[in-house]
């Protein structure tokens, strides 16, 4: 066999399974921050976090300046609530993301009431 050949083919394959490795090492990472939920009226408040005085984190609720006579699709980020349907890959993947969901980064985030 010619060894041209045979290099071509062992870059190709170094290639193809490096490529593959670090498409689901970023999948992985743009899954880290999301948490899509699904809130209807009569539900709970939804729960975000924060820092306290002392800096530990602490669960508190979030009250998103929303229609709340509808449901809505959402996403959580410390203690600020983001709506629509998420699609958690990342960026170079976007174009991946199913119909009628939008890159989490892209999703608006809704103001809190009294805030």
């Amino acid at each position: 066999m010619d060894i041209t050949y045979i290099l071509k083919k062992l870059t190709t394959g170094a290639l193809v399974s490096g490529a593959a490795a670090v498409a689901s090492l970023g999948l992985a990472v743009g899954t880290a921050d999301a948490k899509p939920f699904y809130w209807c009226p009569g539900d709970p408040p939804i729960m975000g976090v924060a820092l306290d005085a002392s800096g530990n984190s602490k669960q508190v609720p979030i009250h998103p300046a929303w229609d709340t006579s509808v449901c809505h699709d959402y996403g959580v980020t410390g203690k600020h609530v983001r709506e629509g349907k998420a699609c958690v890959l990342p960026q170079f993947q976007w174009f991946q993301c199913p119909p009628g969901t939008i890159p989490w980064p892209n999703m608006p985030t809704i103001p809190n009431m009294g805030e």
